[in-house]
């Protein structure tokens, strides 16, 4: 990946020796045992790469042992001197910056404006962009930090600021849950799920209710309520106001619930053919800032989790699964290969190639889900993993 293209959280590159890390330096947890690992198979010295990228070796020890966050400028150093093509660098990323208004309105939260809330949202945007990039756990404090400044200026926010303002809490909160789902913190996702779902009512925003209804949905899967992911999944598509892409995954969650509960395949494939008919909708209209994901590839995905529960007794729903399943996971950019999301779907990708007697392909596709729930630290996927590798009897994985 060429640094033009990534992602535009991504820092553009402080290249001045003397400056210290930002204070919104995130450091992708990869970078300290990749570092150590380019390292040792150049066959370098602590003291030898320190003296390759005009540093002491005491920094690079701090570096590989997590105990220092390292600027962009000294992690393309060392992309150099291991000859490691950028690897490095694209490891390491600055959280979004909400500038000098947010730092003043936090300071005198009477005076919180509507551009401040406009600041919140796209601060909002970049964080989501960068969970994609680096996964759940090294953004989850900051976010609750910001979580923390929303919440308190919504306490002496003016009464025609207030609307905006609730309703972009709504969505910091949402996010919150998602990440908590991610982390396996159950409680507290309950918590911010319920937090947004309340301000997202008062705020009116029947987009940002539907996508909180959906994502409790996806919070009853984890924890095997199929009742509760259903019934979640059909309120959350019943405003048909409701953003098409949205109503399009609500369809497709309340398919798999079905599909999962083992409902009658008729009841199955109707909601199936009503997400279908809704994402190929949702394909000519424009993506907004909250659903960017929807694409078709994320969709093929989602319907594809569907097939692989039928696939279970049926073939040719299970060739139908592996179809669309190859073909959304081949469709994710670069910049999202590592996120907690896909390795959810690398998992249903498994289970079709073993149910299609693809053992070997299955003990591969998992272990790269495995890789990426190690590199995110996420729990939730490491249990996902070892639940098929259990439920479809797998050897040890390469």
């Amino acid at each position: 990946m060429t640094e033009e293209s990534l992602p535009a959280v991504v820092i553009a590159a402080s290249r001045s020796n003397a400056m210290p890390p930002r204070a919104t330096t995130v450091v992708d947890p990869r970078f300290a045992p990749d570092l150590r690992r380019l390292r040792e198979a150049r066959g370098l010295s602590l003291r030898q790469l320190a003296g390759a990228v005009n540093h002491g070796k005491s920094l690079i020890h701090q570096l590989e042992a997590g105990q220092t966050k390292p600027t962009f400028d000294v992690a393309a150093r060392l992309d150099d001197a291991l000859e490691a093509q950028g690897a490095l660098a694209r490891l390491v990323v600055d959280a979004p910056d909400g500038g000098a208004r947010l730092a003043h309105v936090t300071a005198h939260p009477r005076r919180v404006d509507r551009a401040a809330a406009e600041a919140l949202a796209g601060l909002l945007a970049g964080y989501r962009r960068l969970e994609d990039a680096i996964g759940s756990g090294p953004i989850m404090g900051t976010v609750r930090a910001h979580l923390d400044t929303v919440t308190g200026l919504l306490k002496d926010a003016p009464h025609d600021v207030r609307p905006r303002l609730v309703d972009v809490a709504g969505q910091w909160a949402q996010f919150a849950g998602w990440l908590s789902i991610a982390r396996g913190a159950e409680r507290v996702a309950t918590l911010w799920n319920a937090r947004a779902l309340r301000w997202a009512t008062e705020a009116g925003n029947t987009d940002l209710i539907a996508t909180v209804l959906s994502f409790q949905g996806h919070q009853a899967e984890l924890q095997h309520d199929l009742p509760a992911m259903i019934e979640l999944s059909r309120e959350s598509r019943r405003d048909e106001t409701v953003n098409t892409g949205l109503r399009a995954y609500c369809a497709g969650q309340e398919a798999r619930g079905l599909a999962m509960a083992e409902a009658a395949s008729s009841e199955v494939l109707a909601r199936l053919s009503e997400a279908s008919d809704l994402s190929a909708q949702a394909a000519e209209e424009p993506l907004s800032p909250w659903g960017y994901w929807y694409t078709p590839s994320f969709f093929a995905v989602q319907q594809g989790s569907v097939w692989r529960y039928l696939g279970a007794l049926d073939s040719r729903a299970n060739d139908r699964a592996l179809e669309l399943l190859t073909a959304g996971v081949a469709g994710v950019g670069e910049e999202a290969s590592g996120a907690e999301w896909h390795g959810r779907n690398l998992v249903h990708l498994a289970v079709a190639q073993a149910q299609s007697g693809d053992a070997a392909a299955a003990r591969e596709t998992l272990a790269a889900a495995d890789a990426i729930a190690l590199a995110t630290a996420s729990r939730e996927l490491a249990r996902q993993v070892t639940e098929a590798i259990q439920q479809l009897r797998l050897s040890a994985m390469p």
